[in-house]
């Protein structure tokens, strides 16, 4: 299985974590960033990259009365 790293990033593009994790394919490596950018609060989005390749940026649905 592939192995994936998962970068949450929050305001200023400040990246206080990652998730190394092995699965299946792409498509499950973005349902596992939605469920990343849901877990943690404050991350207004989440990266997900397979050694240098960027498989997919999940980005936090922003508030239009905020």
């Amino acid at each position: 299985m592939p192995a994936y790293t998962f970068y949450p990033y929050v305001a200023r593009g400040l990246g206080l974590t990652f998730q190394d994790t092995d699965l299946p394919d792409d498509a499950a490596a973005q349902i596992q960033a939605l469920r990343i950018l849901a877990d943690h609060g404050s991350a207004l989005e989440v990266q997900v990259w397979q050694d240098d390749r960027l498989v997919c940026r999940e980005v936090r649905a922003q508030d239009a009365s905020a």
